[in-house]
């Protein structure tokens, strides 16, 4: 289940063969799946195998600490089976716990019959944001919202003893499942909810004794979850306020800002702009952006948003929920079509701190929360003809004319512009003939058919049920599988499955870096950062959705004024300065030097005057002399506190990391520093070195300075100091001493503690409510309560 065809591409990691040169990328989307998750995955069995939590990730931007979800249920199955397999397993898990979720709310919240319920439950699994997000983390948050919505409505409605409890069960696996911002987003969806269910059951008694217990009950629900998954959350917020993407955010930079009413359409038709590859076989992107970002990922089909889902204003019952689906599914769209109002409230600090265009999830559960009730009102035959019914069969003729028509006009640039670029000799990606220009074309038309023949599907149901209304109860079945059909036919192929023999297959030349000693890697146009932790080399590149920002301001000192700059993923591709010495030796930038980065790896043919150290097929790595070992003591210790002298500084060519380092706090030291400090036992989370100072001097060791480790010299605290802007210093006086470091956040510890007391609170609380219990069906209670 990840697209290991992605490998093969140019300059990434598979050696450049014929046959590897045949493979076809089909989704240059996806690659986080391998070059971020995956990696992160085996280090993390890794860790579990040795009987250690993964808690500090060693293998990118000189240490980092590991902030994906580790304590989920989803987590335990994958960090303890080293197969890629369990990726499928874990899908697998991930559609049970959605489906079951959704057909329990559909069935006990939104009050519809077994069949109704089932076939919506079906879909739900099915609909965009779990098929374009599928291997993300992002759905191992989302499968759980029908069971927070169930867990809030059944708090509020109290008829269920344990709902509070379960409601704080149901918030922390959120929290701990997946991405915090989608956790965020699918909170504040159950406390709109919440906010609803509270004024539809109590009306003119909103603020009578049963609506404040149902809020507070609400409350402590939620807050003994969020207490209970602090462990994730602590650390996860303490690291990201480190980071460069999150200030920029806090800011006001919107990384997918909204994109306004041509966002609706792809609702009901997610391909009309392009599959979500542009490199897809077949397949092309009209315009610009991320498919999987898209209000594309609403989907929940065409004939259960325009045929389903209107019929559920035929049950008078349900016509105040019928009210609010809507309107949260607009809530769920306003982002992408930029509704006024709303994007503003969006906008407000801390809320900025989320990608809004992920909340179309909530859309597409309130569509088939709509879709339920439309197929419970025809199976109990409440169709009455109305005017205003015709206004959805309107819009599918109207939808079904314009997919016919697109299938003879094609949109541009697909009809015309691509085909005066090719005779001009301006192909685009792999569109550079008129062939794969025939087959865009093709892909394209057959799309639309497949468009106008769900759309035909939705108008013949409207058909059958206006000249046949007594059929109703018949059309229940054939509009369920309808439904499931339409859905399964947009996900089939969309999961690529590939060549097992693609997985991350042994790179010789790599692994005889990774036996040639310690020191640190860099690729030179090539080799995205976390790729070579697979082959147990440290890259001192990076990515993991933070970009810690004095780690990166450091590193792109030492970057080419030609290096790619993304807007975030800064310094994952990023690229040295490299200058060839008169003895044909590789000079790097000092900053390099002083993180340790001992090899730089190719993959274009050697350029001339250079002496690889190793090469092989399509591979070829030179060695920098001028690296220094990870641990070091510089001869001068410098204060310069302010932020842009040191940078400067450091930016020098003149800069030697042996001479001098810069601190950012005073320290007591000589004017020359001297003494040796060797690295003697290591793992990801404690760090034991042995120094011998013969002067007073600071012992710097070039990992990223956190917050999170802590410093022991013979057993005693002592202050680690930000040396170089980044990395980690220690103040040492003379002699001979065992300097240790230990990842222990306090972050984490206090998350430990919270979640402790969580579970006492709860334990109490479960006491006294069965005790309630007991009290309610003792003999003498049921005959004070029949007086």
């Amino acid at each position: 289940m990840l697209p290991l065809d992605a490998l093969a591409l140019p300059d990434v990691y598979l050696p450049r063969t014929p046959e590897t040169a045949r493979i076809a990328s089909v989704n240059v989307y996806l690659p986080d799946l391998l070059y971020l998750f995956e990696p992160l995955r085996r280090f993390a069995v890794s860790e579990v195998r040795a009987g250690r939590i993964p808690m500090w990730m060693p293998y990118e931007y000189g240490g980092a600490p590991f902030i994906e979800p580790k304590f989920s249920p989803f987590a335990a199955l994958q960090f303890c089976i080293d197969s890629p397999v369990v990726l499928a397993w874990t899908q697998l898990l991930v559609a049970l716990v959605a489906g079951v979720g959704a057909y329990a709310f559909f069935r006990r919240a939104v009050g519809v019959g077994f069949w109704p319920a089932a076939s919506c439950a079906w879909c739900y699994p099915l609909t965009g944001f779990f098929i374009f997000w599928q291997g993300y983390p992002l759905v191992l948050t989302v499968c759980w919202l029908p069971w927070l919505l169930l867990a809030v409505d059944s708090t509020v409605r109290a008829d269920r003893r344990w709902a509070p409890l379960g409601l704080s069960v149901i918030t922390c696996l959120i929290v701990i499942s997946g991405h915090l911002d989608i956790a965020g987003q699918a909170l504040l969806a159950s406390g709109i909810y919440a906010m609803w269910r509270t004024l539809d059951l109590y009306g003119k008694q909103l603020f009578g004794r049963p609506a404040r217990k149902a809020a507070l009950m609400l409350g402590a629900g939620w807050t003994i979850g969020l207490l209970l998954s602090a462990p994730q959350i602590l650390p996860v917020l303490e690291y990201s306020r480190t980071g460069d993407r999150m200030s920029k955010r806090g800011a006001g930079n919107e990384e997918r800002p909204p994109e306004g009413i041509s966002a609706l359409p792809q609702t009901v038709l997610p391909d009309m702009y392009g599959g979500y590859g542009i490199w897809s076989l077949g397949n092309f992107r009209i315009g610009t952006g991320n498919q999987l970002e898209s209000s594309a990922a609403t989907y929940a089909g065409l004939v259960a948003a325009l045929f389903a889902a209107p019929l559920a204003w035929c049950s008078r019952r349900h016509r105040s929920s019928n009210w609010f689906w809507l309107l949260a599914a607009l809530f769920g769209l306003s982002w992408c079509l930029n509704l006024p109002g709303v994007v503003g409230l969006l906008r407000l600090p801390g809320l900025n701190m989320m990608s809004h265009n992920r909340l179309v999830f909530f859309t597409s559960f309130a569509i088939l929360a709509l879709a339920a009730t439309g197929l419970e009102a025809i199976s109990h035959r409440l169709f009455v003809r109305r005017w205003w019914l015709w206004l959805c069969p309107t819009l599918l003729f109207a939808l079904a004319g314009w997919c016919v028509y697109r299938t003879r006009v094609l949109p541009e640039p697909i009809a015309t512009q691509l085909a005066e670029s090719i005779r001009h000799g301006r192909g685009f990606l792999w569109i550079n003939d008129l062939h794969s220009l025939q087959v865009v074309q093709d892909w394209f038309a057959r799309y639309y058919l497949k468009g106008a023949l769900w759309c035909g599907a939705g108008l013949l149901g409207w058909l059958l049920l206006w000249l046949r209304p007594s059929w109703q109860t018949k059309m229940l079945a054939p509009a369920a599988v309808v439904l499931l059909a339409e859905l399964l036919t947009f996900g089939l192929g969309r999961p690529l499955q590939c060549d097992p023999a693609l997985y991350y297959p042994s790179i010789p030349v790599l692994d005889q870096v990774a036996k040639a000693g310690p020191g640190r890697v860099i690729g030179y146009h090539c080799l995205p950062a976390s790729l070579a932790s697979v082959r147990g080399l440290q890259d001192v590149r990076g990515y993991d959705g933070v970009d810690p920002a004095q780690m990166v301001e450091l590193l792109e000192l030492a970057a080419d004024p030609a290096s790619p700059r993304e807007p975030y993923a800064r310094i994952e591709f990023l690229v040295p300065k490299i200058s060839l010495a008169t003895n044909a030796e590789m000079r790097l930038s000092p900053v390099l030097d002083l993180l340790g980065v001992r090899h730089v790896i190719f993959r274009r043919p050697p350029f001339e005057g250079a002496r690889p150290a190793f090469q092989g097929a399509d591979y070829w790595v030179m060695a920098n002399p001028q690296a220094l070992p990870r641990v070091f003591i510089p001869r001068r210790v410098e204060l310069t506190a302010d932020k842009q002298a040191r940078l400067k500084k450091l930016a020098s060519e003149q800069f030697d990391p042996r001479a001098i380092a810069y601190v950012e706090t005073r320290v007591d030291l000589p004017e020359e520093c001297f003494g040796s400090a060797e690295i003697v036992a290591e793992t990801p989370t404690r760090i034991t070195i042995s120094v011998n100072m013969q002067t007073p001097g600071l012992v710097v060791l070039a990992d990223r300075w956190d917050k999170g480790w802590k410093g022991l010299l013979n057993g005693k605290p002592v202050p680690i100091l930000r040396a170089d802007h980044a990395i980690r210093g220690v103040a040492l006086p003379a002699g001979i001493a065992k300097l240790e470091f230990r990842y222990a956040p306090d972050s984490f510890a206090l998350g430990v503690k919270l979640a402790l007391l969580a579970l006492v609170i709860m334990a109490g609380w479960a006491v006294i409510r069965a005790r309630g219990g007991c009290l309610e069906t003792a003999p003498g209670a049921l005959d004070r309560r029949a007086s």
